[in-house]
C-alpha cells in the first residue's frame, strides 16, 4: 500500500462522514422547498470526494512496485506543516463569527499560502482577497446565500 493509496483511503472515510453529517445540517421552513439549501454543497463535495478517492483506491497505480507498510507510509511526511494548517483551520472557525466571512477567509488564506511557503506579501494579497470577495459576491448577490458579516462590522457600524 503506497501513500496516494493510504491517502485515499482517509479522504474516502473523511468523505462518509462528511456527507453522513451534511444530512443533519438544519433547514429552516422556507428553505426545505428550495433547489440549492445549506445541504446541497455539502452533500455534492462528500459525493465528489468519495467518487474520486474510490477512483483512486481501486484503479492501479504508477507505481506497482511500491509496496510498503503503513507506518512507512507516514515516516517523511511534514507533520509540521500538517499541525500549523490543522491550527490555521481552528483559527478559522473560532474567528469567523467575529471578524465575519470576508475578513476570516482572508485571514485563513494568507496564513495557509504562509504555511505552504509562499513569503512575497503582493502575491499573499493578490491570491487571496480578490478570490475572497469574488466568492462572496457569488455566493450573496448571485446565488442569494446570506454570509455573517460578523460581531465586529455590526460594533464598528455603531461607532459611526
Amino acid at each position: 500500500m503506497n501513500k496516494d493509496k493510504v491517502g485515499a483511503l482517509f479522504f474516502l472515510l473523511l468523505s462518509i462522514a462528511y456527507g453522513v453529517l451534511a444530512f443533519d445540517i438544519p433547514l429552516t421552513f422556507v428553505g426545505k422547498d428550495e433547489v440549492f439549501t445549506a445541504q446541497t454543497m455539502p452533500i455534492a463535495l462528500a459525493i465528489a470526494g468519495a467518487i474520486v478517492s474510490f477512483l483512486i483506491l481501486v484503479l492501479p497505480s504508477e507505481k506497482t512496485g511500491d509496496s510498503a507498510n503503513v507506518a512507512a507510509v507516514f515516516r517523511g511526511l511534514d507533520w509540521k506543516r500538517v499541525g500549523l494548517l490543522a491550527l490555521l483551520m481552528v483559527f478559522y472557525g473560532a474567528t469567523i463569527r467575529v471578524l465575519g466571512f470576508v475578513l476570516s477567509t482572508i485571514l485563513f488564506l494568507i496564513g495557509g499560502f504562509w504555511v505552504l511557503g509562499e513569503r512575497r506579501v503582493k502575491i499573499l494579497l493578490l491570491a487571496s482577497i480578490p478570490i475572497v470577495l469574488f466568492f462572496w459576491l457569488l455566493m450573496t448577490k448571485v446565488l442569494g446565500v446570506y454570509l455573517d458579516p460578523g460581531s465586529l462590522y455590526f460594533f464598528l457600524e455603531g461607532l459611526w
